[in-house]
């Protein structure tokens, strides 16, 4: 058993950012079981893989529930959570740009009639009244859409932040390690801590910005590097089978 590696691998995951429980939960459901129950002790054995007290994911699940977001059920002596109708359109609303490979080869400019509030999560801001986007989003009604010919080379550095930069750079120091490290003899709980902490490290960056080609980018920016290698871990260790994770 890969311990050492194994171990350094969530470590070095879980170091990358703090680690808010009731985000962590909103993607164990995510990824883990998006459309079935998960019963109470899988989801405390897999907290408790990742390093979660259980009294921190009693208060998560608390504000989970309380929020509209995940139900729960008694059956026997155990509790079934699962997402409910908004838990689930919210998590199939992120789930292309988590798990969706590098498709985006072009960008659209935007010049909108006056001063407006875009969400900045789709569209990069490049002057007042000027954005850029993928050419899959929505415009508002009265938005003009333009499509350059090439992107130049002072664009990346003007819409990306330092933050954002060094943050894709650890992510991606870290997943190079995982990759070439890492063992492919993990078993089902620990498959599922991992993957969970892979996609909770990259949910919190790819959902924070718009979703643009490299060319809009500088040469600094990590991204698109990182969506290959989360791809790769992903299918080199697919979502295990809930009961094979269920405490005996």
């Amino acid at each position: 058993m890969p311990t050492d590696t194994y171990s350094e691998a969530l470590r070095s995951l879980s170091d990358l950012g703090p680690l808010r429980v009731w985000s962590l939960l909103v993607t164990v459901f995510g990824d883990l079981a998006p459309d079935r129950p998960l019963d109470g002790p899988t989801l405390s054995a897999v907290m408790a893989e990742i390093g979660i007290k259980p009294e921190a994911s009693r208060v998560a699940l608390h504000r989970l529930r309380s929020d509209g977001w995940v139900t729960s059920v008694k059956k026997g002596r155990n509790s079934l959570h699962s997402l409910t109708p908004k838990g689930r359109t919210d998590s199939d609303a992120a789930r292309g740009r988590i798990y969706g490979d590098d498709q985006t080869s072009e960008a659209v400019v935007v010049l909108t009639h006056g001063m407006v509030d875009l969400d900045l999560t789709a569209f990069a801001q490049v002057a007042p009244r000027v954005f850029l986007c993928n050419p899959a989003q929505p415009l508002p009604s009265d938005a003009m859409r333009l499509t350059p010919d090439s992107l130049p080379n002072w664009l990346g550095p003007q819409i990306e932040t330092e933050t954002m930069r060094d943050a894709y750079k650890s992510l991606h120091a870290v997943l190079v390690n995982i990759a070439e490290e890492l063992d492919n003899g993990l078993n089902p709980i620990q498959i599922a801590a991992l993957r969970v902490l892979i996609v909770h490290a990259w949910r919190r960056l790819t959902l924070k910005h718009p979703h643009l080609p490299r060319a809009a980018h500088s040469a600094d920016w990590r991204g698109h590097d990182c969506r290959a290698l989360v791809l790769n871990l992903l299918n080199r260790y697919p979502r295990p089978d809930l009961d094979t994770i269920k405490p005996a």
